[in-house]
């Protein structure tokens, strides 16, 4: 796979490198690809206008209609199980390429027949376990809309039916000899898998967690996508502990997808695909150049201030450096601004960003803790302007030799205001809406796409198609997201039932007790992670088990929450195998290689900023106290 992005709408995707020669198979895919893009996106549709229904009767009569819960639940998991196999089928489920990007290119072949046929095991095994379930649901009835609780299951059952009738199709597409030696290589794997439950539950549960953990860890730098390798954790630790049955694992899976926290995650992406498609980020830069073009390095900063204000409307980080990289690129080039200079701030201003509101990590993070997400995004504003303010101070000494914009006259100052006064409400409504408990976090991100349909139509003469090719991102997008989240509650479950909480706070009590040592431990620990698992995984499996320690050291656990997800960030945007790196380096049009010696300064200050957030609480509470919101 190779990152791609598309010139005109800045969208970035995932593009599959075919071998010359390799006869393509799809075997009628093509349309129930189509299909299952038109069943997911009605789905995620459909919740829009439940969730609009909802806001509107509850204005009127001030209650809420309770059948909307179970017609969420439904849209909720058609998105994240029948999405999550079309992300598969397109190549847009995140996973670890630093080994297969390394191997010639005559081993290439094995290794994506590889990932496949692990792919194609687990989604059949856990379909599998799944059945009888789904069979035991169909002689119950839901409590509200009195029909077969197997609906609501179904699209995880038909979600990995079709991720193993995807798997197949990409076999079909390599070449035999690849796709009959992995065959014998990953049964090879699964045999010694059961071969060795006898021997594995006579260890320690540590020696236990180790043995699946190195497991992992070798499945993972082979290529399989990271939520396969959680739904592998979760059920080889089952396995060779004989802890319960392994049914808990697809049924953790469909308990893991169910919160209506987690509809927000679709609409706030599908706001982004639609501002950034009808170039409304383009009014956004510009007045952002007329205010700070005229300073030494202007031109960069106006890149720092667009892209924190663009991350409080798509939510999506990668999305925001794709969207502000393409739009100001031409600009930067004509102030003879290096190109990999762009790269390293668009990478620092991506990592300052993650904790913009609406950011999916924060509202991923209030999904799984008992945080407010409400909380967590006025604790994320401060932070994030600390953050950018420190990016801003060294492109001010970095920037010699660029040029500045030219003076502009107060009328010209009067319609750049005027031309991003609609892009920069959306923002600030998202906030206001979330703060003055008007309406939900869901309920806000629906009114935002209502909002960003009006504001997209218009600024492209109504061209509805804009509308539909942004739900078509939307898809793949969300439908990776949730499933990733789906698959890391068992794996969460397993960890903790390991012990690993209490492994991890034996370890640190040797740090006798020093929160700073602490804060400098995790943030190292999270870095790494964040490299290794990418940003949002990483945040699933060691939020719920740092929290808690956190804690225990004194430390409150939104200002924790702030520090884990800006190292996360650090992680998941910094050169080696930060996939945002990558994507900044596509956008910028400039080698990672190059790029990186211009970002590490950028990373030196991002560290140092990080550290100033882990030792002054204030930054993080000062907003949530302010508008009277529990910091606990």
């Amino acid at each position: 796979m190779k990152t791609v992005v598309d010139e005109s709408t800045g969208v970035v995707r995932e593009q599959e490198q075919r071998q010359p020669g390799v006869e393509i198979a799809w075997s009628g895919a093509r349309w129930l690809d189509t299909t299952l893009e038109g069943v997911v996106g009605g789905a995620i549709a459909v919740e829009f206008g439940v969730v609009l229904f909802n806001v509107l009767i509850r204005l009127v009569t001030g209650n809420s209609v309770t059948w909307t819960q179970e017609v969420s639940e439904i849209a909720l998991y058609t998105a994240a199980f029948m999405g999550g196999a079309i992300a598969y089928a397109r190549g847009a489920h995140m996973s670890i390429q630093v080994l297969s990007d390394r191997l010639p290119a005559s081993w290439r072949p094995y290794q994506r027949a590889f990932v496949d046929w692990v792919v194609f095991g687990i989604a059949v095994g856990m379909l599998a376990l799944f059945v009888p379930v789904l069979v035991q649901r169909s002689h119950e009835s839901t409590p509200i809309l009195n029909i077969p609780a197997s609906y609501l299951s179904l699209p995880f059952a038909l979600g990995l039916g079709l991720i193993a009738w995807f798997a197949l199709a990409k076999l079909a597409r390599q070449p035999r000899r690849a796709a009959l030696a992995c065959l014998g290589i990953v049964a090879i794997l699964a045999a010694g898998v059961f071969a060795l439950q006898s021997a594995t539950q006579a260890m320690s549960s540590d020696a236990l967690l180790i043995a699946v953990l190195v497991f992992l860890f070798v499945v993972l730098f082979l290529g399989v996508p990271v939520a396969f390798v959680l739904m592998l954790g979760s059920g080889v630790y089952i396995l060779w502990g004989g802890l319960s049955d392994l049914s808990a694992v697809p049924v953790g899976m469909q308990s893991g997808a169910n919160s209506f926290l987690l509809l927000a995650i679709p609409f706030f992406i599908l706001v982004g695909a639609l501002m950034g498609r009808a170039g409304l980020t383009a009014p956004l830069a510009k007045l952002v150049d007329v205010v700070l073009g005229r300073i030494r390095g202007g031109a960069l900063m106006a890149v720092v201030v667009t892209m924190y204000v663009f991350s409080g409307i798509s939510g999506s980080k990668v999305a925001d450096v794709a969207a502000v990289g393409t739009t100001m690129r031409d600009m930067l080039e004509e102030r003879k601004v290096s190109r990999g200079e762009v790269v390293a701030v668009l990478s620092a201003s991506a990592i300052m960003g993650e904790t913009v509101p609406p950011s999916i990590v924060l509202l991923i993070l209030g999904s799984i803790t008992s945080l407010s997400t409400t909380t967590l995004f006025m604790a994320g504003l401060v932070p994030a302007a600390v953050l950018g303010l420190c990016v801003m101070i060294l492109v001010f000494f970095r920037a010699r030799g660029t040029a500045r914009a030219a003076r502009t006259s107060l009328a010209e100052k009067g319609r750049s205001v005027g031309l991003a006064l609609p892009t920069l409400i959306l923002p600030v409504g998202l906030v206001a809406g979330i703060v003055t408990g008007i309406a939900t976090p869901t309920e806000v991100s629906a009114l935002a796409v209502a909002y960003a349909v009006v504001l997209a139509c218009i600024s492209r003469s109504g061209r509805l198609r804009l509308s539909w090719e942004s739900l078509r991102e939307t898809v793949t997008t969300a439908g990776m997201v949730l499933f990733i989240i789906a698959a890391a509650a068992p794996f969460a479950q397993t960890l903790a039932s390991a012990g690993v909480s209490a492994a991890i706070a034996d370890a640190m009590a040797g740090l006798s007790g020093s929160t700073f040592l602490f804060m400098l431990v995790s943030i190292v620990i999270l870095i790494v992670m964040g490299q290794l698992l990418e940003g949002m995984p990483a945040v699933l499996i060691f939020a719920p088990l740092l929290l808690p320690i956190a804690v225990q050291f004194g430390i409150n656990p939104v200002q924790y929450s702030m520090v884990l997800v800006m190292a996360m960030g650090i992680g998941s945007f910094a050169p080696p195998a930060g996939i945002g790196f990558y994507v900044a380096a596509a956008t910028g049009r400039e080698s990672v290689e190059r790029s990186t010696r211009h970002f590490l300064p950028y990373l030196c200050v991002l560290f140092a900023g990080v550290l100033l957030l882990a030792l002054v609480p204030w930054f993080t509470t000062v907003l949530p106290t302010m508008m009277g919101l529990s910091i606990q």
